[in-house]
């Protein structure tokens, strides 16, 4: 098991216990760092985790390219998928509803029918 700590968005500290893969896949997917064998920090609340995803798509939706408010996770949460830089991007309310929890490529199959 792996420490991950991090600060709600009212700037509180928290900690909790998660498996070293996860730990792995946060810190390959720049959502933590690494501050010693035993502990990752997470880099940003949720808060700015959304604010980060939102600029850095320019408020462009990934799917139409229409203008985006809300984040989309590429694979779902459902299916495995976390919420890092490298798995979520901008969305419209329209996509992201539609998309659900779908395949990526099922979404953007259907969609182009």
């Amino acid at each position: 098991m792996i420490r991950l700590r991090g600060r709600t968005d009212k700037g509180r500290r928290w900690q909790q216990e998660i498996e070293f893969d996860l730990a792995v896949t946060l810190v390959r997917e720049h959502m933590a760092v690494v501050v010693n064998p035993f502990t990752i920090r997470r880099l940003y609340t949720n808060k700015a985790f959304r604010q980060y995803i939102l600029k850095r798509d320019n408020y462009t939706c990934f799917f139409c390219g229409e203008y985006g408010d809300t984040i989309d996770h590429l694979l779902p949460k459902a299916k495995g998928g976390h919420t890092t830089p490298v798995n979520c991007v901008c969305a419209c309310n329209l996509c992201n509803q539609s998309k659900a929890d779908r395949w990526l490529d099922d979404f953007m199959q259907d969609d182009a029918l």
